[in-house]
Protein backbone atom coordinates (compact mmCIF):
# COMPACT_ATOMS: atom_id res chain seq x y z
CA UNK A 1 0.00 0.00 0.00
CA UNK A 2 1.54 3.31 -0.83
CA UNK A 3 1.92 5.85 1.42
CA UNK A 4 2.05 9.65 1.24
CA UNK A 5 4.78 11.43 3.96
CA UNK A 6 5.38 14.92 4.75
CA UNK A 7 9.01 15.87 5.56
CA UNK A 8 10.50 18.77 6.91
CA UNK A 9 14.08 19.64 6.33
CA UNK A 10 16.01 23.02 6.68
CA UNK A 11 18.31 23.79 3.86
CA UNK A 12 20.82 26.85 3.12
CA UNK A 13 20.71 28.20 -0.44
CA UNK A 14 22.65 30.98 -1.97
CA UNK A 15 21.07 33.22 -4.12
CA UNK A 16 21.51 33.33 -7.78
CA UNK A 17 23.34 36.30 -7.90
CA UNK A 18 25.60 35.35 -4.76
CA UNK A 19 26.50 31.96 -7.22
CA UNK A 20 27.35 34.38 -9.79
CA UNK A 21 29.77 36.57 -7.79
CA UNK A 22 31.32 33.66 -5.99
CA UNK A 23 32.24 31.98 -9.53
CA UNK A 24 33.28 35.71 -10.85
CA UNK A 25 35.38 36.25 -7.91
CA UNK A 26 38.00 33.61 -8.39
CA UNK A 27 38.03 34.83 -12.28
CA UNK A 28 41.59 36.42 -13.20
CA UNK A 29 40.91 39.50 -15.22
CA UNK A 30 41.51 37.41 -18.63
CA UNK A 31 38.79 34.73 -17.86
CA UNK A 32 36.62 37.87 -16.52
CA UNK A 33 36.87 39.78 -20.30
CA UNK A 34 35.83 36.45 -21.74
CA UNK A 35 32.92 35.64 -19.45
CA UNK A 36 31.23 39.11 -19.91
CA UNK A 37 31.54 38.72 -23.86
CA UNK A 38 29.72 35.80 -23.70
CA UNK A 39 26.74 37.60 -21.64
CA UNK A 40 26.75 40.32 -23.82
CA UNK A 41 25.97 37.71 -26.39
CA UNK A 42 23.37 35.98 -24.85
CA UNK A 43 21.41 39.31 -23.40
CA UNK A 44 20.71 41.38 -25.96
CA UNK A 45 19.87 43.81 -23.05
CA UNK A 46 23.38 44.24 -22.11
CA UNK A 47 25.21 47.42 -23.88
CA UNK A 48 29.06 47.88 -23.60
CA UNK A 49 28.90 51.91 -22.87
CA UNK A 50 33.07 51.81 -24.50
CA UNK A 51 34.78 49.40 -25.61
CA UNK A 52 37.78 48.62 -23.52
CA UNK A 53 41.52 50.23 -24.84
CA UNK A 54 44.08 47.80 -25.88
CA UNK A 55 46.64 49.06 -23.39
CA UNK A 56 46.05 49.04 -19.49
CA UNK A 57 44.00 52.29 -18.38
CA UNK A 58 46.70 55.00 -16.69
CA UNK A 59 46.02 55.29 -13.21
CA UNK A 60 43.84 58.56 -13.60
CA UNK A 61 41.70 56.90 -15.55
CA UNK A 62 41.22 53.85 -13.62
CA UNK A 63 38.97 53.94 -10.49
CA UNK A 64 41.05 54.38 -7.53
CA UNK A 65 40.00 52.66 -4.26
CA UNK A 66 40.79 53.27 -0.96
CA UNK A 67 39.50 52.08 2.48
CA UNK A 68 36.27 49.90 1.69
CA UNK A 69 33.98 47.26 3.61
CA UNK A 70 32.56 45.39 0.60
CA UNK A 71 30.55 42.73 2.86
CA UNK A 72 28.37 41.79 -0.04
CA UNK A 73 25.39 39.78 0.10
CA UNK A 74 27.27 36.47 1.18
CA UNK A 75 29.46 37.71 4.11
CA UNK A 76 30.01 34.63 6.48
CA UNK A 77 29.15 31.95 3.85
CA UNK A 78 30.95 28.83 5.14
CA UNK A 79 32.45 27.84 1.72
CA UNK A 80 35.12 25.22 1.54
CA UNK A 81 38.83 26.60 0.76
CA UNK A 82 39.42 26.50 -2.66
CA UNK A 83 43.16 25.73 -2.36
CA UNK A 84 44.96 22.44 -1.32
CA UNK A 85 48.58 23.22 -0.13
CA UNK A 86 49.79 19.73 -0.02
CA UNK A 87 53.31 18.49 -1.12
CA UNK A 88 53.07 22.55 -2.64
CA UNK A 89 56.82 22.55 -0.93
CA UNK A 90 58.05 20.31 -3.99
CA UNK A 91 55.78 22.03 -6.51
CA UNK A 92 57.17 25.65 -5.50
CA UNK A 93 60.67 24.71 -6.64
CA UNK A 94 59.51 26.08 -10.20
CA UNK A 95 57.83 29.28 -9.21
CA UNK A 96 59.76 31.94 -10.66
CA UNK A 97 61.19 34.75 -8.03
CA UNK A 98 58.71 37.16 -7.09
CA UNK A 99 61.10 40.00 -7.54
CA UNK A 100 62.07 39.31 -11.06
CA UNK A 101 61.34 42.25 -13.20
CA UNK A 102 58.37 40.99 -15.81
CA UNK A 103 56.62 43.00 -18.61
CA UNK A 104 52.49 44.21 -18.63
CA UNK A 105 50.90 42.30 -21.71
CA UNK A 106 48.26 40.38 -22.33
CA UNK A 107 47.20 36.92 -23.22
CA UNK A 108 46.05 35.99 -26.85
CA UNK A 109 42.68 34.87 -27.88
CA UNK A 110 43.83 30.88 -27.52
CA UNK A 111 42.14 27.70 -25.69
CA UNK A 112 42.48 28.10 -22.25
CA UNK A 113 43.82 25.47 -19.58
CA UNK A 114 40.18 24.74 -18.78
CA UNK A 115 38.33 25.20 -21.99
CA UNK A 116 40.87 22.15 -22.98
CA UNK A 117 39.49 20.11 -20.41
CA UNK A 118 36.32 20.98 -20.94
CA UNK A 119 36.35 20.05 -24.79
CA UNK A 120 38.39 16.56 -24.31
CA UNK A 121 35.54 15.84 -21.45
CA UNK A 122 32.67 16.36 -24.07
CA UNK A 123 34.24 13.62 -26.59
CA UNK A 124 34.06 11.21 -23.53
CA UNK A 125 30.70 8.52 -23.39
CA UNK A 126 28.72 9.79 -20.35
CA UNK A 127 25.26 10.16 -19.17
CA UNK A 128 23.99 13.65 -18.17
CA UNK A 129 24.72 13.14 -14.41
CA UNK A 130 28.35 11.84 -14.94
CA UNK A 131 28.89 15.01 -17.32
CA UNK A 132 27.30 17.30 -14.41
CA UNK A 133 30.05 15.72 -12.05
CA UNK A 134 32.49 16.00 -14.55
CA UNK A 135 32.03 19.80 -14.87
CA UNK A 136 32.02 20.32 -11.35
CA UNK A 137 35.39 18.53 -10.90
CA UNK A 138 37.02 20.22 -14.03
CA UNK A 139 36.14 23.92 -11.92
CA UNK A 140 37.61 22.73 -8.92
CA UNK A 141 41.15 22.38 -11.08
CA UNK A 142 43.48 24.66 -10.06
CA UNK A 143 45.82 26.44 -12.56
CA UNK A 144 48.15 24.18 -11.81
CA UNK A 145 46.19 20.91 -13.05
CA UNK A 146 45.61 19.63 -9.38
CA UNK A 147 42.11 19.27 -8.05
CA UNK A 148 41.38 22.22 -5.82
CA UNK A 149 38.93 20.39 -3.29
CA UNK A 150 38.65 16.96 -1.77
CA UNK A 151 35.37 14.51 -3.90
CA UNK A 152 33.13 14.87 -0.86
CA UNK A 153 33.20 18.30 -0.38
CA UNK A 154 32.13 18.53 -4.23
CA UNK A 155 29.52 15.99 -3.71
CA UNK A 156 28.32 18.09 -0.99
CA UNK A 157 28.35 20.85 -2.87
CA UNK A 158 26.74 19.50 -5.75
CA UNK A 159 23.72 18.95 -3.30
CA UNK A 160 23.64 22.14 -1.43
CA UNK A 161 24.04 24.37 -4.77
CA UNK A 162 22.49 22.11 -7.74
CA UNK A 163 20.33 19.93 -5.59
CA UNK A 164 21.98 17.05 -7.23
CA UNK A 165 22.43 14.32 -4.79
CA UNK A 166 25.58 12.24 -5.74
CA UNK A 167 27.93 9.97 -3.67
CA UNK A 168 31.74 10.09 -3.10
CA UNK A 169 32.25 6.74 -5.07
CA UNK A 170 30.40 8.64 -8.03
CA UNK A 171 32.70 11.71 -8.07
CA UNK A 172 35.88 9.70 -7.87
CA UNK A 173 34.96 7.31 -10.57
CA UNK A 174 34.28 10.30 -12.76
CA UNK A 175 37.46 11.93 -11.54
CA UNK A 176 39.29 8.78 -12.72
CA UNK A 177 38.34 9.59 -16.42
CA UNK A 178 39.23 13.16 -16.21
CA UNK A 179 42.33 11.77 -14.95
CA UNK A 180 42.95 10.15 -18.37
CA UNK A 181 42.32 13.36 -20.21
CA UNK A 182 45.74 15.41 -21.39
CA UNK A 183 47.94 16.74 -20.11
CA UNK A 184 49.47 13.43 -18.26
CA UNK A 185 48.91 14.47 -14.07
CA UNK A 186 45.82 16.27 -14.34
CA UNK A 187 43.14 16.24 -11.87
CA UNK A 188 45.82 14.59 -9.66
CA UNK A 189 44.66 15.52 -5.46
CA UNK A 190 48.32 15.87 -4.80
CA UNK A 191 52.03 15.31 -5.95
CA UNK A 192 52.56 11.13 -5.51
CA UNK A 193 49.20 10.61 -7.75
CA UNK A 194 50.10 13.68 -10.36
CA UNK A 195 53.25 12.05 -11.09
CA UNK A 196 51.68 8.34 -10.66
CA UNK A 197 49.44 9.08 -12.95
CA UNK A 198 52.23 10.10 -15.59
CA UNK A 199 54.35 7.46 -15.20
CA UNK A 200 51.54 4.49 -15.70
CA UNK A 201 50.33 6.81 -18.73
CA UNK A 202 53.71 6.05 -20.37
CA UNK A 203 53.20 3.05 -22.86
CA UNK A 204 56.01 0.05 -22.90
CA UNK A 205 57.84 1.26 -19.75
CA UNK A 206 61.52 -0.06 -19.60
CA UNK A 207 62.97 -1.08 -16.68
CA UNK A 208 63.82 2.35 -14.87
CA UNK A 209 60.35 3.72 -15.22
CA UNK A 210 58.80 0.71 -13.68
CA UNK A 211 61.55 0.93 -10.80
CA UNK A 212 59.91 4.92 -10.94
CA UNK A 213 56.48 3.69 -10.46
CA UNK A 214 57.13 1.53 -7.71
CA UNK A 215 59.06 4.11 -6.04
CA UNK A 216 56.22 6.70 -6.24
CA UNK A 217 53.67 4.26 -5.37
CA UNK A 218 55.27 2.32 -2.45
CA UNK A 219 58.11 4.15 -1.32
CA UNK A 220 57.10 7.70 -1.83
CA UNK A 221 57.77 8.80 1.77
CA UNK A 222 61.14 7.39 1.66
CA UNK A 223 61.61 9.56 -1.66
CA UNK A 224 60.49 12.80 -0.20
CA UNK A 225 62.15 11.80 3.12
CA UNK A 226 65.67 11.92 0.66
CA UNK A 227 66.10 8.13 2.22
CA UNK A 228 68.34 7.28 -0.50
CA UNK A 229 70.15 4.29 1.29
CA UNK A 230 66.77 2.84 2.16
CA UNK A 231 65.85 3.12 -1.25
CA UNK A 232 68.97 1.58 -2.80
CA UNK A 233 68.26 -1.32 -0.51
CA UNK A 234 64.30 -1.59 -1.58
CA UNK A 235 65.06 -1.63 -5.13
CA UNK A 236 68.39 -3.35 -5.11
CA UNK A 237 70.60 -0.80 -7.20
CA UNK A 238 73.48 0.87 -6.53
CA UNK A 239 74.06 4.68 -6.49
CA UNK A 240 74.21 5.50 -9.67
CA UNK A 241 71.35 2.73 -10.88
CA UNK A 242 69.07 4.94 -8.00
CA UNK A 243 70.27 8.34 -9.55
CA UNK A 244 69.33 7.02 -12.94
CA UNK A 245 65.29 6.31 -11.61
CA UNK A 246 65.92 9.28 -9.81
CA UNK A 247 66.60 10.92 -12.92
CA UNK A 248 63.05 9.58 -14.57
CA UNK A 249 60.71 11.28 -11.61
CA UNK A 250 62.85 14.55 -11.98
CA UNK A 251 61.83 14.65 -15.81
CA UNK A 252 58.17 14.60 -14.54
CA UNK A 253 56.01 17.46 -14.39
CA UNK A 254 54.89 18.69 -10.92
CA UNK A 255 52.43 21.38 -12.48
CA UNK A 256 50.69 20.10 -15.43
CA UNK A 257 48.47 22.74 -15.84
CA UNK A 258 51.40 25.00 -16.17
CA UNK A 259 52.64 22.48 -18.78
CA UNK A 260 49.76 22.82 -20.76
CA UNK A 261 50.20 26.98 -20.69
CA UNK A 262 53.86 26.41 -21.49
CA UNK A 263 52.90 25.32 -25.08
CA UNK A 264 52.14 28.26 -26.30
CA UNK A 265 54.12 30.65 -24.33
CA UNK A 266 55.24 32.28 -26.92
CA UNK A 267 52.06 34.67 -27.54
CA UNK A 268 51.01 34.18 -23.66
CA UNK A 269 51.21 37.08 -21.39
CA UNK A 270 50.13 38.35 -17.85
CA UNK A 271 47.48 41.76 -17.18
CA UNK A 272 47.92 42.36 -13.78
CA UNK A 273 44.78 42.85 -11.96
CA UNK A 274 46.02 45.02 -9.41
CA UNK A 275 48.33 47.76 -9.78
CA UNK A 276 50.48 49.16 -7.03
CA UNK A 277 52.39 52.32 -6.91
CA UNK A 278 53.95 53.61 -3.85
CA UNK A 279 54.27 57.70 -3.87
CA UNK A 280 56.06 59.58 -0.75
CA UNK A 281 55.89 56.65 1.27
CA UNK A 282 52.21 56.29 0.84
CA UNK A 283 50.65 53.35 -1.41
CA UNK A 284 48.04 53.57 -3.96
CA UNK A 285 46.32 50.78 -6.14
CA UNK A 286 43.84 50.46 -8.97
CA UNK A 287 42.14 48.15 -10.29
CA UNK A 288 42.46 47.40 -13.92
CA UNK A 289 41.00 48.64 -16.15
CA UNK A 290 41.61 46.81 -18.93
CA UNK A 291 39.32 44.37 -19.13
CA UNK A 292 36.27 45.70 -17.14
CA UNK A 293 33.77 47.36 -19.77
CA UNK A 294 30.82 49.17 -17.71
CA UNK A 295 27.56 47.54 -19.00
CA UNK A 296 24.31 49.44 -19.03
CA UNK A 297 20.94 48.22 -19.76
CA UNK A 298 19.65 48.53 -23.37
CA UNK A 299 17.46 51.79 -23.79
CA UNK A 300 15.41 50.65 -26.91
CA UNK A 301 14.18 47.14 -25.09
CA UNK A 302 13.74 49.38 -21.85
CA UNK A 303 11.15 51.78 -24.04
CA UNK A 304 9.49 49.12 -25.36
CA UNK A 305 8.95 47.13 -21.91
CA UNK A 306 7.19 50.72 -20.52
CA UNK A 307 5.78 50.99 -23.45
CA UNK A 308 3.70 47.59 -23.43
CA UNK A 309 3.74 47.94 -19.82
CA UNK A 310 1.13 50.51 -20.43
CA UNK A 311 -1.46 48.94 -22.18
CA UNK A 312 -4.28 47.25 -20.69
CA UNK A 313 -4.75 44.14 -22.77
CA UNK A 314 -1.72 42.53 -24.40
CA UNK A 315 -1.61 39.75 -27.37
CA UNK A 316 -0.01 36.48 -27.21
CA UNK A 317 3.20 37.37 -28.72
CA UNK A 318 3.11 41.02 -26.70
CA UNK A 319 3.13 39.00 -23.77
CA UNK A 320 5.64 36.62 -24.53
CA UNK A 321 8.26 39.93 -25.43
CA UNK A 322 7.48 41.69 -22.84
CA UNK A 323 8.03 38.59 -20.21
CA UNK A 324 11.12 37.83 -22.34
CA UNK A 325 12.34 41.33 -21.73
CA UNK A 326 11.70 41.24 -18.05
CA UNK A 327 13.63 38.14 -17.88
CA UNK A 328 16.28 39.13 -19.89
CA UNK A 329 16.42 42.59 -17.36
CA UNK A 330 16.84 41.19 -14.53
CA UNK A 331 19.41 38.72 -15.68
CA UNK A 332 21.31 42.05 -17.02
CA UNK A 333 20.79 43.91 -13.67
CA UNK A 334 21.88 41.11 -11.88
CA UNK A 335 25.21 41.33 -13.62
CA UNK A 336 26.13 44.74 -13.67
CA UNK A 337 25.04 44.73 -10.22
CA UNK A 338 27.36 41.65 -9.11
CA UNK A 339 30.44 42.70 -11.38
CA UNK A 340 30.15 46.26 -8.81
CA UNK A 341 29.87 43.93 -5.77
CA UNK A 342 33.36 41.68 -7.48
CA UNK A 343 35.01 45.22 -7.89
CA UNK A 344 33.94 46.01 -4.05
CA UNK A 345 35.22 42.75 -2.56
CA UNK A 346 38.48 42.87 -4.73
CA UNK A 347 38.84 46.81 -3.57
CA UNK A 348 38.55 45.72 0.07
CA UNK A 349 40.53 42.75 -0.05
CA UNK A 350 43.46 44.59 -1.52
CA UNK A 351 43.26 47.67 0.66
CA UNK A 352 43.85 44.91 4.12
CA UNK A 353 46.40 43.10 1.90
CA UNK A 354 48.06 46.46 1.28
CA UNK A 355 47.84 47.62 5.03
CA UNK A 356 49.57 44.24 6.30
CA UNK A 357 52.32 44.28 4.27
CA UNK A 358 52.75 48.11 3.40
CA UNK A 359 56.74 47.33 4.29
CA UNK A 360 57.34 44.98 1.89
CA UNK A 361 55.08 47.01 -0.71
CA UNK A 362 57.31 50.21 0.10
CA UNK A 363 60.46 48.63 0.15
CA UNK A 364 60.35 45.78 -2.40
CA UNK A 365 63.04 43.47 -0.17
CA UNK A 366 61.43 40.02 0.79
CA UNK A 367 62.73 40.40 3.78
CA UNK A 368 60.38 42.51 4.97
CA UNK A 369 57.30 40.43 3.93
CA UNK A 370 55.09 39.20 6.97
CA UNK A 371 53.47 35.96 7.76
CA UNK A 372 49.95 36.31 6.56
CA UNK A 373 47.53 34.11 6.18
CA UNK A 374 43.80 34.02 4.59
CA UNK A 375 42.43 33.79 8.13
CA UNK A 376 44.32 37.23 8.81
CA UNK A 377 42.86 39.00 5.66
CA UNK A 378 39.51 37.54 6.44
CA UNK A 379 39.42 39.19 9.97
CA UNK A 380 40.92 42.70 8.58
CA UNK A 381 37.57 42.56 5.85
CA UNK A 382 35.01 40.62 7.42
CA UNK A 383 34.66 38.38 4.20
CA UNK A 384 34.59 34.39 4.88
CA UNK A 385 38.43 32.77 4.21
CA UNK A 386 37.05 31.07 1.19
CA UNK A 387 36.40 34.91 -0.22
CA UNK A 388 39.32 35.59 0.13
CA UNK A 389 40.58 32.57 -1.29
CA UNK A 390 38.64 32.91 -4.79
CA UNK A 391 39.58 36.69 -4.60
CA UNK A 392 43.40 35.72 -4.78
CA UNK A 393 43.14 32.84 -6.93
CA UNK A 394 45.44 33.57 -10.25
CA UNK A 395 45.66 37.28 -9.41
CA UNK A 396 48.50 39.11 -10.53
CA UNK A 397 49.88 42.37 -9.14
CA UNK A 398 51.61 44.59 -10.34
CA UNK A 399 54.40 46.89 -8.27
CA UNK A 400 57.79 48.93 -8.92
CA UNK A 401 59.68 46.20 -8.19
CA UNK A 402 58.08 43.38 -10.29
CA UNK A 403 54.77 41.31 -11.06
CA UNK A 404 53.94 38.42 -8.99
CA UNK A 405 51.05 36.27 -8.18
CA UNK A 406 48.93 38.06 -5.16
CA UNK A 407 48.98 34.21 -3.48
CA UNK A 408 52.65 34.57 -3.12
CA UNK A 409 52.16 37.27 -0.66
CA UNK A 410 50.51 34.87 1.94
CA UNK A 411 53.37 33.10 3.62
CA UNK A 412 53.38 30.28 6.79
CA UNK A 413 54.69 32.13 10.40
CA UNK A 414 57.61 29.81 12.05
CA UNK A 415 58.41 30.18 15.79
CA UNK A 416 61.95 29.96 16.35
CA UNK A 417 63.84 28.24 19.83
CA UNK A 418 63.48 31.57 21.22
CA UNK A 419 60.12 32.93 20.34
CA UNK A 420 61.28 34.83 17.25
CA UNK A 421 58.33 34.86 14.52
CA UNK A 422 60.30 34.41 10.88
CA UNK A 423 58.67 34.53 7.64
CA UNK A 424 59.15 30.46 6.08
CA UNK A 425 59.94 32.13 2.42
CA UNK A 426 63.36 33.89 4.68
CA UNK A 427 64.41 30.55 6.15
CA UNK A 428 64.05 28.77 2.71
CA UNK A 429 65.75 31.62 0.88
CA UNK A 430 68.58 31.47 3.29
CA UNK A 431 69.05 27.78 3.39
CA UNK A 432 68.95 27.79 -0.43
CA UNK A 433 71.82 30.26 -0.64
CA UNK A 434 74.02 28.71 2.00
CA UNK A 435 73.77 25.34 -0.15
CA UNK A 436 74.53 26.92 -3.54
CA UNK A 437 76.92 28.37 -1.67
CA UNK A 438 78.56 25.30 -0.30
CA UNK A 439 81.73 23.47 -1.51
CA UNK A 440 80.37 20.88 -3.35
CA UNK A 441 83.63 18.36 -3.19
CA UNK A 442 82.34 18.90 0.82
CA UNK A 443 78.63 19.99 1.21
CA UNK A 444 77.72 20.76 4.73
CA UNK A 445 76.04 18.70 6.78
CA UNK A 446 72.65 19.76 8.99
CA UNK A 447 74.65 20.54 11.65
CA UNK A 448 76.82 22.70 9.40
CA UNK A 449 73.67 24.56 8.02
CA UNK A 450 72.33 25.09 11.33
CA UNK A 451 75.43 26.98 12.28
CA UNK A 452 75.29 29.00 8.57
CA UNK A 453 71.84 29.66 9.40
CA UNK A 454 72.52 30.92 13.09
CA UNK A 455 75.47 33.30 11.93
CA UNK A 456 72.27 35.43 9.68
CA UNK A 457 70.21 35.89 12.51
CA UNK A 458 67.78 32.97 12.44
CA UNK A 459 67.57 30.92 16.04
CA UNK A 460 66.94 27.17 14.28
CA UNK A 461 67.23 24.13 15.99
CA UNK A 462 68.91 20.87 13.65
CA UNK A 463 65.77 19.37 13.73
CA UNK A 464 63.80 22.54 11.99
CA UNK A 465 66.69 22.94 9.55
CA UNK A 466 66.42 19.58 8.72
CA UNK A 467 62.87 19.72 8.08
CA UNK A 468 63.19 22.48 6.04
CA UNK A 469 65.67 21.11 3.75
CA UNK A 470 63.76 17.91 3.53
CA UNK A 471 60.50 19.76 2.40
CA UNK A 472 62.61 21.93 -0.40
CA UNK A 473 63.84 18.06 -1.91
CA UNK A 474 67.55 19.44 -0.78
CA UNK A 475 69.20 15.66 -0.27
CA UNK A 476 71.49 15.26 2.86
CA UNK A 477 75.06 16.56 2.31
CA UNK A 478 76.72 13.18 1.65
CA UNK A 479 73.78 12.80 -1.10
CA UNK A 480 74.58 15.78 -2.50
CA UNK A 481 78.00 15.47 -3.02
CA UNK A 482 77.55 11.71 -4.19
CA UNK A 483 74.78 12.48 -7.22
CA UNK A 484 76.68 15.50 -8.56
CA UNK A 485 79.77 12.89 -8.76
CA UNK A 486 77.37 10.65 -10.57
CA UNK A 487 75.29 12.72 -12.88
Amino acid sequence: MNTQRQKMKMQQKLTPQQLLLLRLLQLPVTQLEQRIKEEVEKNPMIEIESEPSDEAAPQNESEEFGDADGEGDFKGIDIDEYFDDDDYSYRERLEADRNEERRQIDFSDGESFAESLVRQFQLLSLDERERAIGNEIIGSIDGTGYLGRDTQLIANDMAFRSGIEVSNDEVVRVLKKIQTLDPSGVGARNLQECLSLQLHRRPAPDEETQKAMLVVDRYFSQLTGKHYTSLMNALKVDEHGLNRILSVIRRLNPKPGWGREEESKGSQYVIPDFIVSAEGGRLNFVLSSRNYPKLRINSEYTEMMQQLGTRGKLNKNERETLDFIKDKTGSAQVLIDTLDQRQTTLAATMDAILKYQENYFLSGDSQDLKPMRLKDIAAATGFDESTISRVVNEKYVQTDFGTFLLRDLFTKAVVTDQGETLVAEHIKEALRQAVDEEDKSNPLTDDALTAVLQEKGFGLSRRTVTKYREGMGIPVGRMRKELNDKA
